[in-house]
């Protein structure tokens, strides 16, 4: 297994958080392609890749239209819990964004975990020396704001729940930072939610450190988000 490289360009609108989510998503389903193991070909064995931890490290956030190279390569797989690692760089090899997550497969009928090597699912792991570290849990802060939201189908992806990379659009709207750049985000979904359903959803924030959880009968997704801050003058 080699790392797995594509050249992108930043849109000339900017690239937003969910955008940037959408990239990891898409790069880490391309890798995987070649393999057969790709989001389509899971779903044809009644299977799919889920998403449980993210852990993104921000050192600039990437110019609107910028040329880009994004970098993915998976860990090794244990407990049926798969790692895989992404860079994003400059053209001049630099890196400006480091990141970490932690999928699973699950059966697309029970919604349950398997073990994925029982159904020929193995990531040969590739070990760098880059590998950011492995995503911790968010770090929780008092929560003083809260609302109900319910899934349209406008937010579901084909797995039939709301797609990953939603949760953020979701976040910003409830801090009120939509449009602008979070400098490190660590998510962790604990259980999906469909369409139709709801959730409680709230936030609270210390400075430029933010926190959103959602929960219904359980925990659906908990968010950790840091802002720089302007300084006081």
């Amino acid at each position: 297994m080699d790392i797995y490289e594509q050249q992108l360009s930043a849109p000339s609108s900017g690239l937003s958080t969910r955008g940037l989510f959408l990239w990891l998503q898409d790069v880490a389903n391309a890798q995987c392609v070649p393999l057969h193991l790709s989001g389509d070909d899971l779903e044809r064995k009644g299977l799919m890749w889920v998403v449980l931890r993210y852990l993104v490290r921000v050192e600039r956030w990437p110019r609107e239209g910028e040329a880009l190279r994004l970098q993915t390569w998976p860990g090794s797989t244990r407990h049926g819990m798969m790692p895989r690692f992404y860079r994003l760089l400059e053209q001049s090899g630099a890196c400006i964004v480091s990141a970490s997550s932690v999928w699973a497969v699950v059966d697309r009928a029970t919604r349950k975990m398997v073990v994925p090597e029982e159904h020929g699912i193995v990531l040969e792991a590739l070990a760098t020396g880059l590998e950011e570290r492995r995503p911790p849990a968010p770090a929780k802060l008092a929560l003083t704001e809260s609302m109900d939201y319910t899934v349209t189908a406008a937010v579901l992806d084909t797995n039939g729940h709301m797609n990953n990379t939603r949760y953020y659009d979701l976040a910003e709207a409830c801090l009120g930072r939509a449009g602008q750049h979070p400098r490190r985000i660590v998510t962790e979904h604990q259980s999906e939610i469909r369409e139709g359903q709801s959730m409680r959803v709230s936030w609270g924030s210390e400075g430029g450190r933010c926190y959103v959880e959602g929960v219904n009968d359980s925990t659906v997704f908990r968010m950790e988000l840091d802002y720089d801050e302007p300084e006081q003058g």
